[in-house]
């Protein structure tokens, strides 16, 4: 079976790491099939015409294909879709040159690739097109009209749709009723299960992952923290980096905190990994989460969580055993599950967390619920 999946970015520091769930699930294909590509076409403003725009390689079993070219849709929006649509195309037209006609093609964030015309043909020519869903405007219904009904189009032809929680899945019925293709719901993969935990610190540490961007809220657990345990010896350490670093720090400096809430800053995997596994408790207080893989990771690292429903992971999968589950916004109740956490923290069982994420979020089990699903096709 010849693979195409298609994904946002080719992984890099420099662009945050996007496309890492997806080139990962290609990895994971490839243990399975033989020929599997990971596509990535990357559209910009301004373009750097040194050397080749096409560039392919071998990582892991699977064929590397970007390209890159000029694209300004602000300054022609009428033409956005068409020049997009074109660029693509030349792109496939390379791609299969070198590995023939897909017999799938598996989109990552269908929504904001916008490729629909494209995959109808590949489709009407026999290709498979399976799609999955991580987007976050997709679950908050917040897309735009031209994404909108870029988006719909898929589900005119589409066999399979995959989505990474089930409220993503719930938003995407709202959306495009009466469609054929099936929607079924494979969460994304987490497997670090190697790392052993340790836990030599003097003092309790509480964890918070992600962006620094405001829907993450890591000023209201900032906030919250400062309240519980000013003055205890327990610490707040907040990964990550983004739009709200220097706000988030000015937050810290003006509570007089910065000796127990650390602000670490952009960290690579190994290096997160390392934290959780030193860590006490996981704090999530995001808005919305399609997913949550920082909340899987805590539990394979053997930590439990304070999470709240928001995150499609805990409203999916979540037992009482995995920590604490709160309201959205619900600052109060932020405030008493750090504290009862604080208090209770060796009534968790890490064997069991670490357990339960690998039953659900391993590569073997992510792989054999693709499996199923490609297998039906064949």
């Amino acid at each position: 079976m010849n693979i195409w999946v298609i994904g946002r970015n080719y992984p890099k520091i420099s662009n945050g790491m996007q496309g890492s769930f997806e080139l990962e699930q290609a990895k994971l294909l490839a243990k399975n099939y033989e020929k599997v590509s990971y596509l990535t076409c990357c559209l910009r403003p301004i373009n750097l015409f040194f050397g080749k725009q096409y560039h392919v390689w071998k990582e892991e079993g699977v064929s590397i294909h970007t390209y890159s070219a000029f694209f300004l849709p602000r300054i022609y929006p009428l033409y956005a879709v068409p020049i997009r649509n074109y660029i693509w195309r030349k792109f496939f037209q390379k791609v299969e040159e070198t590995t023939g006609r897909p017999d799938v093609i598996h989109v990552h964030y269908p929504a904001m690739l916008m490729l629909g015309e494209i995959l109808r043909g590949y489709h009407k020519k026999g290709t498979k097109i399976f799609i999955t869903e991580h987007w976050s405007k997709v679950l908050t219904g917040s897309l735009d009209r031209i994404e909108k009904k870029q988006y719909k189009k898929y589900f005119e032809f589409a066999d399979e749709c995959i989505c990474v929680g089930k409220s993503l899945m719930s938003s995407i019925n709202e959306m495009v009723s009466n469609t054929k293709t099936h929607i079924s719901v494979i969460p994304n993969i987490v497997d670090q299960y190697e790392l052993p935990i340790h836990k030599k610190h003097m003092s309790f540490t509480f964890i918070a992952v992600g962006r620094l961007v405001k829907i993450k809220q890591f000023d209201k657990i900032i906030l919250a923290f400062t309240k519980c345990f000013r003055g205890k010896k327990v610490q707040l350490k907040i990964i990550g980096d983004g739009k709200e670093y220097r706000t988030l720090k000015k937050l810290i400096l003006n509570l007089e905190m910065q000796n127990q809430i650390i602000l670490t800053g952009y960290l690579n995997k190994n290096q997160v990994l390392e934290q959780l596994a030193n860590a006490d408790c996981l704090i999530c207080f995001s808005k919305y989460e399609t997913f949550g893989v920082p909340i899987v990771e805590a539990w394979a690292s053997g930590i439990p969580t304070i999470t709240t429903t928001s995150a499609a992971v805990v409203a999916d999968y979540f037992d009482e055993r995995l920590g604490m589950e709160i309201t959205p916004n619900n600052i109060l109740g932020l405030r008493e599950a750090m504290k009862y956490m604080y208090l209770h923290i060796y009534d968790y069982d890490s064997k069991f967390l670490i357990k339960f994420a690998k039953d659900h979020f391993s590569k073997n089990a992510v792989l054999q619920m693709l499996n199923t699903i490609y297998q039906s096709y064949e």
